[in-house]
């Protein structure tokens, strides 16, 4: 990686944040792309049954993942969770440092491994990465604005 590339990295913190949304796990070695789809247009069809909303022009996918399993779970950040639809999940997630990265180019979890490795910083991999999609765009990872936590 270059130092230009690395440079796109920075290290930001956000608050606490409240999610409202749909989840699907998948065995991490055998990924089922179909459920993942399918899961995708459920939440797209149910969008508008979340309260609360913050910004109806961006969705947020955190997820997590070992050796094993995967979570990805699409959703709508909210002001509070108090009102979760039913058969949706709605959790928070505390104020933590993040590195963020929107990369077109380059692989954005390679650039802050990178990046991370150069800064002698650890990601807090007890935490959820956050990938943050605009409607409109095509749901790919070099079109997100990208946060891994880090301890």
């Amino acid at each position: 990686m270059t130092n230009k590339q690395l440079e796109q990295v920075e290290i930001v913190t956000l608050e606490e944040k409240h999610f409202v949304g749909v989840a699907v796990t998948n065995a991490f070695r055998r990924v089922n792309p179909k459920s993942i789809q399918e899961v995708n247009d459920l939440f797209l069809s149910r969008i508008k049954e979340i309260p609360n909303v913050i910004n109806a022009d961006s969705y947020v996918c955190p997820h997590f993942a070992n050796d094993f399993l995967f979570t990805y779970i699409y959703c709508m950040e909210v002001s509070r969770i108090d009102e979760v639809p039913e058969g949706m999940l709605g959790f928070s997630v505390p104020g933590q440092s993040y590195a963020k990265v929107r990369s077109s180019e380059k692989d954005p979890y390679a650039l802050i491994k990178a990046a991370l490795e150069a800064m002698n910083v650890k990601n807090n991999t007890r935490s959820l990465a956050l990938e943050v999609f605009r409607f409109g765009e095509e749901q790919h990872v070099r079109n997100a604005d990208v946060y891994v936590p880090i301890l």
